[in-house]
C-alpha cells in the first residue's frame, strides 16, 4: 500500500504542470469567483442606466446630474421615453429612468424595468429615493415617490434565461470531459496508429468535433424540452434560429474543448484545466447568474466569453423574438471561436506528432 502511494506521489511531483494546476488553480477559482460575485451579494449592483429628462427644469437637472456622478459611465442620456424603454427591452441598459411632470408640475421619477431585472429596478429605485426627497422637499418620502414600471414581454423570463445559460454551461463541460478521451488515444498509441492510416490528423481531430458537436446539441435539446412548458410560444423562424444557436454553442464547445486538451500533455493536466476554464467561462459568461449583477469590469470581460454570446442570443431570440445584428454578431462569434479552436487543435497535434 505505501509503495503505491510513494509511487503516485513521486509521479505526482514529477509532473510540476499537473501538480500547479492541482494546486493553485481551486484558490484562484475562489478568489476570482468572490470578485465576481461579491459586489451582487452585497447589493452593490453596477447597473447601467438610460436616462430621459422630459420635466427639464432645474431641478429635474440637479437629479440628472447626481446620477451622472453616482454612475459614472454608466449613465446614457436618450432623446425620449421610448428609446429608454427600447434600450431596457433590448438589454442595453438594465434599467431606465424617466424624469417626468405630473399635472401641478411637480418631478416625478419613475424607473423603467423589464422582466428579470428586478433587482437593478430595485437598485435603482434606492438610489433615487434621496433625489426624491429633494424634490418632495421633505427628509423622507414615502416609497411610491420614485415608482417602478415593467415593460417588454411578460412572462416567466427566468426560465428562458436559463435554459440558454444552464443548457451552455453543461455543452461545455460535456465537450472537455468527452475531448480528454483524445488524450487516452494519444498515450495508448492508437492515435498515432490512427493518423498513420486515415492520412493525417485533421480527419482525426475533425471526427472528434463532429461527435462532441451531436452531443452537446442534444444536451442543449433535452435541457429546453425540459424548459418548454414555461418558454413563450415561439414561432417557427424562432426554434429553427434557437436550434442553429444551439448547433454553434455545441461547435464552438467542441473547438475549445479539443483545443486545450491538445496543448495538455496528460489527463493529470486536462482534469483541472478544463475544469477551471470551464468554470470560469460559466462565471463570466453569465451561465450561473445574471450578468447584471456582476461588477462593470466582469461585465465588460464576459464579451471575450462564448456563453455571453450564447446566452445574449438566446435572449434574443426566443424571450424578445428579435432577430437583428447581435443575433448575427453571436453566431459569427460562436461559429468563428468553434472553428479556430479545431484549427488551432489539428496544428498543435500535427506538430507534436512530427516530433
Amino acid at each position: 500500500m505505501m509503495a503505491v502511494a510513494g509511487a503516485w506521489a513521486r509521479g505526482f511531483w514529477r509532473d510540476r504542470s499537473g501538480m500547479a494546476l492541482t494546486l493553485v488553480l481551486p484558490p484562484l477559482v475562489y478568489l476570482l469567483f468572490a470578485a465576481v460575485f461579491g459586489a451582487g451579494a452585497r447589493g452593490d449592483i453596477d447597473a447601467s442606466v438610460a436616462l430621459h429628462d422630459a420635466a427639464r427644469t432645474p431641478a429635474a437637472a440637479a437629479v440628472g446630474e447626481a446620477l451622472s456622478r453616482d454612475l459614472g459611465p454608466r449613465l446614457r442620456r436618450l432623446d425620449d421615453a421610448q428609446a429608454v424603454e427600447r434600450a431596457v427591452i433590448d438589454g442595453r441598459a438594465d434599467a431606465g429612468v424617466l424624469i417626468t411632470r405630473d399635472d401641478a408640475g411637480a418631478p416625478q421619477l419613475t424607473v423603467v424595468s423589464a422582466a428579470g431585472r428586478d433587482v437593478a429596478a430595485a437598485a435603482l429605485q434606492a438610489r433615487l429615493v434621496p433625489a426624491a426627497a429633494a424634490l418632495a422637499g421633505r427628509p423622507a418620502p414615502p416609497s411610491r415617490a420614485v415608482s417602478i414600471r415593467q415593460v417588454g414581454p411578460q412572462g416567466d423570463v427566468q426560465a428562458a434565461y436559463y435554459a440558454g445559460a444552464v443548457s451552455v454551461m453543461f455543452v461545455f463541460f460535456a465537450a472537455m470531459h468527452g475531448a480528454m478521451g483524445g488524450l487516452d488515444e494519444r498515450r495508448s498509441g492508437l492515435q498515432a496508429r490512427l493518423v498513420l492510416a486515415r492520412g493525417g490528423t485533421a480527419p482525426i481531430l475533425a471526427g472528434r468535433a463532429v461527435w462532441l458537436t451531436t452531443v452537446g446539441l442534444m444536451q442543449s435539446f433535452a435541457v429546453f424540452v425540459a424548459a418548454w412548458p414555461r418558454l413563450p410560444d415561439l414561432s417557427v423562424w424562432q426554434a429553427a434560429a434557437a436550434l442553429l444557436t444551439a448547433a454553434l454553442v455545441a461547435l464552438c464547445a467542441a473547438g475549445v474543448a479539443l483545443a486545450l486538451t491538445a496543448a495538455c500533455r496528460s489527463r493529470e493536466q486536462a482534469q483541472p484545466l478544463t475544469t477551471f476554464v470551464a468554470l470560469l467561462l460559466a462565471a463570466l459568461g453569465g451561465s450561473m447568474a445574471p450578468r447584471f449583477l456582476m461588477p462593470e469590469a466582469f461585465r465588460a470581460l464576459g464579451w471575450i466569453t462564448p456563453h455571453a454570446w450564447a446566452v445574449e442570443t438566446y435572449q434574443a431570440l426566443i424571450w424578445r423574438g428579435d432577430f437583428n445584428a447581435g443575433v448575427l454578431a453571436g453566431w459569427a462569434a460562436l461559429g468563428g471561436v468553434g472553428l479556430a479552436g479545431i484549427a488551432l487543435a489539428v496544428m498543435m497535434e500535427h506538430r507534436r506528432a512530427g516530433r
